[in-house]
């Protein structure tokens, strides 16, 4: 498991895991929460840096199709690049059965949203995982290390596509709740 804000690497650490795993002949999958017009759609996801990861991108509010995926092309290892996008208990479900199936799961994703409110999923998982990695980011304010991810523009629903909203890093005491645009 793998949390952090916004800018800590998670995807960048994931991307690392894919190519060192592929490296070492191990088949593995990775998959991203899309909005609802998705179908199971293949093609990729960048970092923040610049790199791409090979994804199947998977409806957002439904991660079960990750089981008949996994199921039908039988990887080594699953990755699931953004879990917070999914819906709770239903993602919950999918992991444990691939678990259970005996299929290596690395997932990754925020901790908390931009007003410092905890992702249940996540914090869920990241209790349970095996092992966990919490990354930090710079506070682009004051250069301290950076647990959360504060939104400086765009809407106020809890979660948007970043290319609707803008988001900074930020430490604990230079975050700023964004109340929306005046």
């Amino acid at each position: 498991m793998i949390a952090g804000p916004m800018f800590a690497g998670k995807t960048s650490k994931l991307i690392t895991l894919y190519r060192v795993f592929t490296k070492n002949g191990f088949k593995v999958l990775c998959f991203k929460a899309e909005g609802a017009e998705v179908k199971n759609r293949r093609g990729k996801t960048n970092s923040h840096d610049e790199r791409n990861l090979p994804v199947i991108f998977i409806e957002n509010k439904k991660p079960q199709p990750i089981l008949n995926i996994v199921k039908k092309e039988n990887p080594d290892k699953t990755l699931i690049d953004s879990v917070q996008f999914f819906p709770d208990s239903p993602t919950k479900k999918v992991v444990f059965k691939l678990l259970e199936q005996g299929v290596d799961v690395v997932l990754n994703g925020l901790l908390y949203d931009y007003n410092r409110k905890y992702f249940r999923l996540m914090h869920e998982l990241f209790d349970l995982a095996d092992e966990r990695m919490e990354l930090f980011a710079i506070c682009e304010r004051c250069g301290a290390r950076a647990k959360y991810t504060e939104r400086i523009s765009g809407g106020t629903k809890r979660l948007e596509a970043t290319t609707k909203a803008k988001y900074i890093a930020v430490c604990g005491r230079h975050h700023r709740i964004f109340k929306g645009n005046k």
